[in-house]
């Protein structure tokens, strides 16, 4: 594995995730939809907690099993990163608040992501 992810900056506003590696350059840019109004994503700094190749995501109102690429960076893994196929699929647009308070991201810069960052990298999440 290459040393590229040293930290991720994931932008409310923007709809952004940023990766950075230890020189802090960019690396990538990827587009995400983070929480609607009604189910937010909270601001915080914290780390990847764990990490699934395959997981099933487990809410109030849903159960979306098999949910690929997942890395949760909150310790009871509320909030996680992970692909959205489904959101793909339907046509819809990433750059958009679409979650429950998951950062969703495309299928290959979830994949990329997975393979490339360690447990324990940083994640700042920001307004």
């Amino acid at each position: 594995m290459l040393d590229l992810v040293a930290s991720l900056v994931v932008d409310l506003s923007d709809q952004k995730l940023t990766v950075y590696n230890s020189n802090h350059d960019v690396v990538r840019v990827i587009p995400v939809s983070t929480g609607k109004a009604s189910t937010p994503t909270p601001i915080f700094d914290t780390k990847v907690f764990t990490k699934y190749r395959a997981v099933t995501l487990r809410g109030r109102t849903y159960t979306v099993p098999g949910v690929p690429y997942t890395m949760c960076v909150s310790a009871n893994e509320a909030i996680c990163m992970h692909a959205a196929p489904w959101q793909e699929n339907a046509g819809k647009a990433f750059g958009v608040p679409r979650s429950n308070g998951c950062v969703r991201m495309p299928l290959a810069h979830a994949r990329w992501l997975f393979e490339n960052t360690p447990k324990g990298t940083p994640v700042s999440i920001q307004a």
